[in-house]
């Protein structure tokens, strides 16, 4: 029977294909301040692959392709091209880290924040992903991780920003510093609301969000974070999984009784 493990020399050229550095990518060198990597050199650069990491911290997902049928998955030091649309991975996401599913884990953080909210973040313990709607198509979203923004580039008369991360990869998006900080902020707390579900241990209500999340300490994190502390996560009396079970029994139930008991139209 033949060994199933590649040679060492064949998987690290496979690796170097389906998951390369970001420093050996002549697109992501390319880049400058005020302007967004070229996805589609990168799409030239890097083999497209069926399966994503979600083990490793993700940096961003980044939608790609003609109907944004593929993404870009960016990590620290890596990246990746997926046959999945970005907010499917964004659902797999989910069901990888917290065992959910996107509907009922929206109405579920609708209920902590005590706001109608389409364009949701999600989370899990250790980072959060804030979506950004593209302009001409409100459904199809850029996922960033918050806690890994280091810069804001703005152009004038222009509504679109440059977002830079902590490494260095830069985003194009079609919103102005305002809005970018309030989706940040909003991101932390549901991050929070996730690490707070998990822990048990106690901690300081007055400890500073930034430090609680463990987030990275960049210009743009201090302000978002500036005032905020453990005490402000919402929802602090709620169970969240306990919440969400309830919640997502509930929808569960009344598709059952929709879909078999209703009269048809």
């Amino acid at each position: 029977m033949k060994n199933a493990l590649l040679p060492q020399n064949d998987q690290r050229q496979l690796e170097k294909k389906f998951n390369p550095k970001l420093n050996e990518l002549p697109a992501f060198h390319l880049s400058q301040p005020y302007f967004p990597v070229d996805l589609d050199l990168l799409h030239k650069e890097i083999a497209t692959s069926n399966q994503a990491n979600f083990k490793e911290e993700i940096y961003a997902i980044l939608p790609y392709g003609k109907h944004y049928t593929q993404s870009f998955i960016i990590y620290k030091d890596t990246i990746r091209e997926v046959d999945n649309s970005a907010n499917l991975l964004a659902e797999k996401f989910l069901k990888q880290h917290l065992h959910m599913e996107m509907e009922s884990y929206k109405k579920t953080m609708k209920v902590f924040l005590n706001k109608n909210i389409h364009t949701m973040p999600i989370a899990n313990h250790d980072f959060s992903l804030v979506p950004f709607s593209l302009d001409f198509r409100p459904t199809t979203y850029s996922w960033i991780n918050p806690g890994k923004i280091k810069e804001l580039f703005f152009k004038a008369n222009n509504a679109r920003t440059i977002i830079q991360l902590t490494n260095c990869f830069n985003i194009e998006i079609d919103r102005q510093q305002r809005a970018i900080l309030n989706r940040m902020k909003r991101g932390f707390l549901i991050h929070g609301i996730v690490k707070r579900d998990i822990e048990n241990q106690p901690i300081n209500v007055t400890m500073n969000l930034l430090e609680y999340l463990g987030i990275s300490s960049t210009r743009i994190t201090r302000k978002v974070t500036r005032d905020v502390q453990y005490q402000h996560i919402p929802g602090f009396a709620n169970d969240f999984y306990q919440k969400y079970q309830e919640i997502h029994d509930a929808m569960v139930i009344e598709k059952y009784f929709t879909e078999n008991f209703l009269p048809k139209k």
